[in-house]
């Protein structure tokens, strides 16, 4: 009985290393095992099949080939544009662009027109080229010729072309500017930006061309002011903390820019001048919502041309006031309105609007601020048509001015 035992005990042990054997080559086997998804043996054919390789994945190519045309992710895209104002007359532009999905601003783009009115070609090309995939860091550059403005944060372009067509109201003071720019834009993320731009541009007085209108209490455009012609040489810092458009259910966004124009890149103007904007906006259960901006400027050194100077009054700043009463190279101006729902897609409204313009970084202190107040109606909360009824506050019997937003009034 002996043996048996021993021999019991040699296999107990043969089984024991068998098995710790095969648990160490089970990884192995398993990394070496093809894919479930390859094609089975053929039984009936009785050859013992080769064995297949591992799939190598295959990197998606960035650029494809000319055979088969564009980069999946880049397309061309049409531009169309139709301006009207009262120094170009009507101004169509068209060309195209080539862009990326997933980027707002053209690769590539080219568009060009003619502005009828003061017979003029006018057009512009440019890029923007992302460096590295995930870097967030855009390179970018423009050439062109157009007729440009600084009340851009006043008026949208749109609007302000449907005001010039059926009222006989261009809200826009314009200049012409030639000339040719770069940046550098980086983006860490959605709520983040910073942007670096030098500009070189000669800018040039324009007058008032046309008259032709569907309407209009006066039987012409008002006059286009003249500006300090000359050339510029500008450097812009620009910084952005929160999204570029706030959601629907609310958020906070700050903008500050500086611009120092002259100085190391010379020319005709020398000034350096900060702006900061800060927009909010937030829901109040089902029906009610409102909104608030602060804007303020300063010019810190040199002397703005006439160009440049902020306005202030009217559409877009103090709604109770004629359009630009007040003028200065120092503002401050705050805005709140505050929506509620009356009924599908109608909205009554009601705001105010505080804020003064003036010359002199040091005069802060004798400023006494306009103060405004209104309601109004608007159909579609955003862009929507808004009809407004505003007043100034601080003046007995102030009259009351009407006005319409055919957008967001900021």
């Amino acid at each position: 009985m002996g043996w048996r035992a021993t021999a019991a005990r040699s296999a107990a042990r043969g089984i024991a290393a068998t098995a710790l054997l095969l648990a160490a080559l089970a990884p192995v086997a398993a990394a070496e095992t093809p894919d479930s998804s390859a094609a089975l043996p053929d039984s009936t054919s009785g050859a013992r099949p080769e064995p297949t390789p591992p799939a190598v994945p295959r990197a998606t190519a960035e650029w494809e080939t000319l055979a088969t045309g564009l980069p999946e992710q880049v397309r061309v895209s049409p531009l169309v544009e139709v301006v009207y104002n009262r120094v170009d007359g009507p101004a169509p532009l068209v060309g195209a662009a080539l862009r990326r999905e997933r980027d707002p601003a053209p690769l590539l783009y080219v568009k060009g027109g003619y502005a009828f009115s003061r017979k003029r070609r006018i057009g512009s090309a440019g890029f923007e080229l992302p460096l590295g995939d995930r870097s967030g860091i855009r390179i970018g550059g423009d050439v062109y010729s157009r007729t440009a403005s600084e009340d851009e944060w006043i008026v949208g372009s749109n609007e302000n072309t449907i005001f010039a067509l059926l009222a006989r109201t261009d809200y826009r003071d314009w200049y012409e500017a030639e000339g040719i720019s770069g940046r550098a834009i980086w983006e860490p993320g959605t709520d983040a930006a910073l942007e670096v731009r030098a500009t070189f541009e000669d800018q040039t007085s324009l007058r008032t061309s046309t008259r032709v209108s569907a309407s209009g209490h006066e039987p012409r455009f008002r006059s286009n002011p003249a500006i300090d012609s000359g050339t510029e040489g500008l450097l812009a810092v620009a910084v952005r903390l929160g999204p570029l458009v706030l959601p629907k259910e609310g958020g906070s966004r700050a903008t500050v820019r500086y611009e120092r124009s002259g100085g190391p890149l010379g020319r005709d103007f020398d000034y350096g001048r900060f702006r900061a904007t800060v927009n909010g906006s937030r829901r109040f259960g089902k029906r009610g919502s409102g909104r608030a901006r602060i804007v303020a400027g300063s010019t810190r050194e040199g002397t703005l041309p006439s160009q440049k100077i902020w306005h202030l009054g009217g559409i877009g700043t103090l709604r109770g006031h004629e359009y630009k009463a007040f003028a200065g190279d120092q503002f401050l101006l705050a805005n709140g309105e505050g929506y509620w729902l009356l009924r599908k897609n109608v909205f009554g409204m009601v705001f105010l609007d505080w804020g003064a313009a003036w010359f002199g970084a040091g005069n802060l202190e004798r400023q006494r601020p306009a103060l405004d107040g209104g309601v109004g109606i608007r159909l579609l909360q955003e862009p929507g048509l808004a009809v407004t009824a505003a007043r100034d506050l601080q003046r007995d019997n102030a009259p009351i001015l009407v006005g319409v937003r055919l957008g967001a009034a900021f």
